[in-house]
């Protein structure tokens, strides 16, 4: 804001009315530039002087004080519309986010089902249960469950491996402690 600018909006300041997009660069340049201050405060102390009397209100004893808590204020106004529109665009940017990836996921799911399906129609009639009840099933048992279960019987897990280890340690020991006593035990002759 230059000089021309900052004096035009001194009035507008004093009666509150400065536009919300000029605050901050009016403070600034008010509390940067001393020959745009000085007149500021000739202004205010003038302005606010003569309405205090007309208004037969008591007459302020520091209008400089009174002044710097008016730019304070308009600072913290100006401020606080920058941090709520800051605001407000980190929340639509987050919603934007979260729609972006709802709706991305979506169309994966939808590939996905869609990859699904046209795949059981080029499979055809052959894998349904319908057709296939007849050779799948014998006497009420499913033979792929069935063999399934067989093959999951053979299966040696890492705890079948452990207690095996177990016993095998056990027998060792045993069969050592059976030699001991074999080695230890004296022969008589009948």
């Amino acid at each position: 804001m230059n000089h021309l600018e900052a004096q035009s909006y001194i009035m507008p300041f004093i009666d509150g009315k400065v536009p919300a997009n000029r605050r901050n660069d009016f403070v600034l340049h008010m509390r940067n530039c001393k020959r745009c201050h000085k007149e500021l405060e000739i202004y205010y102390t003038l302005m606010v002087g003569m309405r205090q009397l007309d208004n037969n209100q008591v007459l302020s004893s520091d209008f400089d004080r009174d002044l710097e808590n008016e730019l304070n204020k308009l600072s913290h106004k100006a401020k606080t519309k920058k941090r709520v529109s800051l605001s407000v665009f980190s929340a639509l940017l987050i919603a934007i986010i979260i729609m972006g990836f709802a709706t991305y996921t979506s169309g994966l799911s939808r590939v996905y089902l869609y990859e699904q399906r046209t795949k059981m129609e080029s499979q055809g009639d052959y894998y349904f249960k319908d057709n296939l009840e007849d050779y799948l099933c014998i006497e009420g048992y499913d033979r792929v469950y069935v063999s399934d279960e067989i093959a999951d019987k053979n299966k040696v897990t890492a705890f079948d491996r452990i207690r095996g280890y177990q016993r095998m340690e056990k027998d060792v020991n045993r069969i050592i402690d059976f030699g001991e006593e074999i080695r230890d035990a004296k022969t008589t002759s009948d």
